[in-house]
């Protein structure tokens, strides 16, 4: 049987909003939408892939399909004051502000907002998990690591 790896998912969940999330971004210019455009009679010179054009635009696909599911997933995330997980998401992840920052705003002592934010990394993981199946995204991204038990 299979369990949830938290440490491993924590880790990957960091990995996605610190180094994943900018690649999207950056690959989609974030605010433009990507999908129904017909990519199939596109040719470029300078490349001896003939596959290589095609498969980068699949990539900017993908990825535009998993960053239309993020802000969703930090949405739907917890949000009370014992357990402030959308906050917590939003501050350090989409606002870049320092773990000291967003322990002070959120009224949390160091120690403190590191075990609510892996467990808001955690949920997240879950949520987002869900979020691409329910937005019918193709090549789903699951941050969850598991084990074997």
């Amino acid at each position: 049987m299979l369990e949830i790896n938290k440490p491993a998912t924590v880790s990957n969940a960091i990995k996605f909003f610190e180094k994943d999330l900018e690649r999207y971004e950056t690959m989609c210019a974030g605010r433009y939408s990507v999908n129904g455009l017909n990519f199939e009679n596109i040719k470029v010179n300078s490349s001896t892939n003939t596959n290589a054009v095609a498969n980068r635009y699949n990539l900017i696909i993908t990825y535009a399909d998993r960053l239309a599911c993020v802000k969703p997933a930090i949405d739907n995330c917890t949000s009370r004051q014992e357990k402030p997980y959308r906050l917590i998401l939003e501050l350090k992840y989409l606002k870049h502000l320092s773990s000291w920052d967003v322990a002070s705003r959120i009224g949390y002592g160091h120690t403190q907002f590191n075990k609510l934010r892996k467990q808001a990394l955690l949920q997240f993981a879950d949520i987002f998990l869900m979020e691409q199946l329910k937005q019918g995204v193709k090549d789903i991204l699951d941050l969850h690591a598991y084990r074997e038990v």
